[in-house]
């Protein structure tokens, strides 16, 4: 009884997860440029077997969710026709600084900050946008006019991308920081990428497929309670019939 017993709560850890994950989704789906993810399950493994073959063979109960992927597919552009909103049309990210640490991200809905008495291109919580060498964007004045030229900032935002886009690890919402799998970020000098100037990007959950990924959660989440309590259970009986 251990052994079931085991098994549902480790299932019951594991689609706990999958829940979190899921409700995040649906919670960003109006949320701009934001990206889903999935969570992924693998079986415990953890005890030999009883046999003279090698290499030694492995068995296990349960499962646990081994880890939680990024998907960076493209969403759904919408058009705001505003000067500070930019898309990127393809596998890109901007890159911010976010009190001196580099983060991307595809949020293009972007800001102005000042910063002693000058203009600076920001994100909407102030993080700098940086320019394709690293660099903090400033805004210039069209000359007699005294109204910024952001026209000139499609050729000034830097475009970012990365050799596995999928495995870059999140730090909020719609940030993310280059990880080892992701590896390093690398300038668009190609112009694989392009920006669209008053575009910007939906979000990439499918609130369908959403709704139905937290039904299937909330379905195995109740199978994996069922299996503690029926192992409970049969498990107080047992210890009854050995008084």
């Amino acid at each position: 009884m251990k052994t079931a017993f085991h098994a549902g709560a480790s299932g019951l850890m594991a689609y706990q997860q999958m829940l979190d994950t899921v409700g995040n989704n649906i919670a960003n789906v109006n949320t701009v440029g934001y990206k889903h993810q999935t969570t992924n399950f693998e079986d415990l493994l953890y005890v030999h077997m009883n046999t003279k073959s090698a290499p030694e063979l492995l068995k296990g109960v349960g499962t646990r969710a081994a880890y939680t992927q990024l998907h960076s597919d493209q969403g759904a552009f919408v058009t705001t026709g505003g000067k500070l909103d930019f898309a990127i049309m393809g596998d890109g990210y901007f890159q911010v600084d976010n009190e001196g640490r580099r983060e991307f991200t595809r949020n293009g809905a972007f800001a102005i900050g000042l910063r002693s008495r000058r203009a600076y291109l920001t994100t909407a919580d102030g993080a700098y946008v940086l320019d394709a060498r690293g660099r903090r964007i400033e805004l210039k004045e069209t000359e007699g006019t005294g109204v910024y030229d952001f026209d000139a900032l499609n050729e000034e935002i830097g475009v970012f991308r990365f050799t596995n886009p999928h495995a870059l690890s999140p730090v909020s919402a719609t940030r993310y920081l280059e990880s080892e799998e992701s590896g390093k970020a690398a300038r668009d000098t190609k112009g694989v990428c392009e920006l669209g100037q008053g575009f910007l990007e939906q979000s990439t959950t499918n609130l369908a497929d959403a709704m139905t990924e937290m039904i299937r959660a909330q379905r195995a989440y109740q199978v994996a309670a069922r299996v503690v309590t029926t192992a409970d259970q049969i498990e107080e009986i047992v210890n009854s019939l050995r008084r």
